[in-house]
């Protein structure tokens, strides 16, 4: 750059000295003079501030890409709600990448320059020393010695100015090893070691508890999160013990690999000594899903088939049920512990583009609808337990995977006797419900077997697994419904990484704690419909989409 302004030095003395020689063109050389020092300041500003545009230009370009790689990642609707959120995550895998960026351009701007002078030093030779015996010195000789002395004191600050600056680009370094290495929370993973002890020594019995549970999912053109799925399940299997696990799936309609996948899976099972029954081609007619009624009586059929293995023989005392969802082993051991094994059923939290995914179901405690953003509920409790990381209670939940007690969907003979009361419920049922001409003295122990279901007649139309929680609350009494904010599922793998591994790092969490909240704007609920045709019914607030 020093050479380039004595070279552009150079270029205009021989300009200006050619132009008064002609006394035409002698008016030129004040515009001229004026035009060079506009421009010479400009250039010694742009000298003068080159490192810290180098420096902005750099970090500029690198959030860009990391931004723009993200957007690829994340399918169709671009970076998750909120913006503000996800622009901040960007900035902090932009800082690390920034500063390594920086310290290979500073090494390389030093080696040029050494390369340089050393190249420039051999070509000119070395010059003879004037000795002056007399210690006399010119004044062109002083007017040198400061010359040169200007020189190394700037150099000196040069270099100080770099190796600071390079200090500043490996704490960018720095920074980033560390985030990488704390990714991951104590609380998130308290089951991870035993899951991986249990998947490198398995064994019957298992690791777990010794509790017996049955294993439920249904599956439609699901062959790419089936591959994570079945690995996934095969470690839980192995932390609970093939003794005490029964799986059951249902395929139907698929036009995938989904079935031949399942197959797999199958012969795996066996091969575990795993009790199984894996349904392929299920061949219950498929309506068409746009159809609100006849996909709600579908799905609820195709459950109800998948749970049959469990009505016919009991012996289990909870049922998993998984939807075609992203999630790990010890996310599901997490669910099956939660709030100390004392509930009656227990939800993850699954996410998408917006944040929390499945609005349709979920309820506070209270039945109003959440909100899809952290921390989703809206009534003080439930708040304050999201945010230490807690169970919440809420009346109806399912997110992607839920576990539950078993007895309800057993007929009475099967039932334990110890998960289902013997005294009649206080509260009586809602006219609406299918159940509502029960016996007066039916008690919960007493009530018929639990299925999934359409809604009723005057009922709000639901999901199935929206109504099971219901049913589970008016007909058995099972108010300790929770939701799990440290199990987190998704349908897509990238919502997966962005919730799961992105959002819950204990920076981001931060930003989300003491940047976002108080904004306001987790208040605001996600109702599906005109929000002024919204109604409360036995079952609480009624999304008005389809009414």
């Amino acid at each position: 750059m020093r050479g380039l302004s004595q070279s552009l030095k150079i270029a205009f003395e021989w300009t200006r000295h050619t132009l008064l020689r002609r006394p035409v063109l002698r008016p030129l050389v004040l515009v001229l003079q004026l035009l060079v020092w506009l421009l010479s300041t400009i250039w010694r500003v742009f000298l003068h501030f080159f490192p810290l545009i180098t420096a902005a230009t750099c970090f500029l370009f690198v959030w860009t890409m990391i931004a723009r790689f993200y957007h690829t990642k994340i399918p169709s609707s671009g970076i998750p709600f909120p913006l503000p959120r996800a622009y901040f995550v960007i900035t902090l895998g932009a800082i690390p990448i920034w500063g390594l960026a920086m310290i290979a351009y500073v090494v390389f701007q030093a080696a040029v320059s050494r390369a340089w002078t050393f190249l420039l030093g051999k070509r000119r030779g070395y010059r003879p020393i004037a000795v002056d015996p007399l210690g006399l010195t010119d004044e062109k000789g002083a007017e040198g010695r400061r010359s040169r002395e200007a020189h190394n004191c700037a150099s000196a600050l040069r270099f100080h100015a770099r190796a600071v600056a390079l200090v500043i680009y490996l704490s960018a370094v720095l920074l980033g090893l560390y985030m990488l290495h704390t990714y991951e929370l104590p609380v998130d993973h308290q089951f991870k070691k035993r899951v991986e002890l249990a998947n490198r020594v398995p064994k019957p019995g298992g690791y777990g508890s010794g509790d017996k549970l049955f294993i439920a999912a249904l599956f439609y053109n699901n062959a790419d999160v089936l591959p994570y799925w079945t690995t996934e399940i095969t470690k839980l299997i192995n932390y609970l013990g093939s003794d005490n696990v029964f799986v059951s799936i249902v395929e139907s309609h698929s036009g995938d690999r989904t079935a031949a996948l399942l197959e797999d899976f199958d012969r795996n099972l066996a091969a575990m000594n795993v009790p199984r029954r894996v349904l392929t081609h299920e061949p219950t007619p498929r309506p068409p899903m746009s159809t609100k009624e006849q996909r709600i009586v579908f799905l609820a059929a195709l459950r109800n088939v998948a749970m049959e293995p469990l009505v016919e023989k009991g012996g289990y005392k909870r049922v998993l049920w998984s939807n075609d969802v992203y999630m790990e082993a010890e996310a599901i051991v997490e669910l099956l512990n939660t709030n100390d094994g004392d509930y009656d059923m227990a939800c993850g939290l699954d996410q998408g583009p917006w944040g929390l995914y499945d609005m349709w179901v979920l309820r506070d405690r209270l039945g109003r609808i959440g909100s899809t953003v952290w921390p989703y509920l809206l009534e003080t409790t439930g708040i304050r337990a999201i945010m230490r990381d807690e169970p919440a209670r809420v009346s109806a939940c399912w997110n992607g995977i839920a576990v539950m007690r078993a007895d309800p969907f057993l007929p009475r003979a099967l039932r334990s006797g110890t998960q289902l009361s013997t005294t009649p419920l206080a509260r009586p049922l809602a006219p609406t419900h299918p159940s509502f001409s029960r016996p007066a003295n039916q008690t919960p122990a007493t009530a018929p077997p639990l299925r999934f279901r359409d809604s009723a007649p005057g009922e709000c139309f639901s999901s199935e697994c929206f109504l099971l929680p219901y049913d589970l609350r008016r007909v058995f009494g099972m108010e300790n419904i929770y939701v799990n904010p440290r199990v987190i599922t998704a349908y897509s793998w990238s919502y997966y990484v962005w919730f799961k591994y992105v959002t819950r790092h204990w920076a981001v969490k931060w930003w989300i704690r003491n940047v976002e909240n108080g904004h306001g704007i987790h208040l605001g609920q996600l109702i599906l419909g005109p929000p002024e045709k919204l109604y409360i019914w036995d079952g609480g607030e009624c999304h008005p989409y389809w009414d």
